[in-house]
């Protein structure tokens, strides 16, 4: 089974608490907590390159800070992240700008956003 990643966007202060608290509790480690953004993972035995890890989430991390005006984001990024570590898995040098990389991220991040007004429409 792969690891498990969670980005949130937006968070007020209380939630960012009871998010912090839910995480600690269901074992994630939250590998970024500041400004309203947490991104956390569970892991879940899996051998993978902490290297390309560690880029991706920096990259995560970076896009995640120009969305602040789309309000509160849950985003489940297993899929995503476990794929873009599949494909880069052989690569030795890899860039943060790869669009192996950001594409994906910011496909998902931006279905997300659309998703979102698309309830909020229907409300």
């Amino acid at each position: 089974m792969k690891n498990k990643y969670k980005l949130l966007i937006n968070l007020s202060g209380e939630m960012k608490k009871i998010y912090e608290k839910s995480y600690k509790e269901e074992k994630y480690d939250l590998l970024v907590n500041e400004d309203g953004i947490i991104i956390a993972k569970k892991t879940n035995g899996d051998n993978i390159n902490i290297e390309h890890e560690e880029l991706i989430i920096r990259t995560l991390s970076s896009m995640a800070k120009k969305y602040t005006k789309v309000g509160f984001l849950y985003i489940d990024l297993t899929k995503v992240i476990n794929s873009i570590l599949d494909n880069i898995e052989n690569d030795e040098e890899i860039r943060i700008a790869d669009k192996r990389i950001t594409w994906p991220i910011r496909q998902e991040i931006t279905k997300k956003i659309v998703d979102k007004s698309k309830k909020a429409s229907f409300d």
